[in-house]
């Protein structure tokens, strides 16, 4: 099993940060790197290996959120945050962005590697039906770009609908394409012809 790679960010570095960084490490987590994002607001970009964010802030702010949100946009992860925030305009803006574990009053060192193990499984668990409604999503607009072109080839060829879904199904396979890719290749060369 291979090491968590952490990125840590921080609003203090003060001696709650370092028994953080501690109880991290004391359970086999490695952190990367930790920021302050008070001062380092530009890091989206500089840490590819970075399994998942931990968080800790004193009270949870908007700027510090579109910062964690700019990062997890670009390489999706899971959030794990630690605040003494309790409000209920904090908590839903971080789940909003994706914070998958929000706990209050600090963290337990013994508690740690099972919050983020759950965070890790909601995140694995959001990230597969985020990617089958993606994927269903998908599947309808081929559907009705299908019944599309099959509109197109009945009228331009007089067939009926049958005849249609048989000719885009064909043409699919000769090309070793999607019906869907087919599907828009008649549209867009129907367009092109009005």
């Amino acid at each position: 099993m291979t090491t968590l790679q952490i990125l840590l960010i921080v609003d203090s570095n003060n001696d709650s940060c370092i028994e953080l960084q501690g109880a991290l490490a004391s359970n086999g987590f490695n952190v990367i790197k930790t920021i302050n994002v008070k001062k380092d607001q530009d890091f989206t970009d500089q840490y590819g290996q970075v399994s998942a964010l931990v968080c800790q802030f004193h009270t949870v702010k908007e700027t510090y959120l579109n910062t964690i949100s700019k990062f997890v946009q670009s390489k999706p992860m899971p959030v794990i945050l630690f605040t003494n925030d309790d409000s209920r305009s904090a908590i839903d803006k971080s789940v909003k962005i994706g914070v998958n574990a929000y706990i209050i009053d600090g963290f337990n060192s013994e508690r740690i590697k099972t919050i983020i193990d759950v965070a890790i499984s909601r995140f694995k668990s959001y990230q597969e039906i985020s990617d089958e409604l993606h994927k269903t999503r998908l599947q309808l607009e081929d559907r009705k770009l299908i019944d599309k072109a099959k509109g197109i080839l009945m009228k331009s060829k007089n067939i009926d609908e049958q005849q249609a879904y048989k000719m885009i199904r064909k043409m699919a396979m000769d090309k070793s394409k999607s019906m869907g890719d087919i599907a828009r290749s008649i549209i867009d060369l129907m367009e092109l012809m009005i």
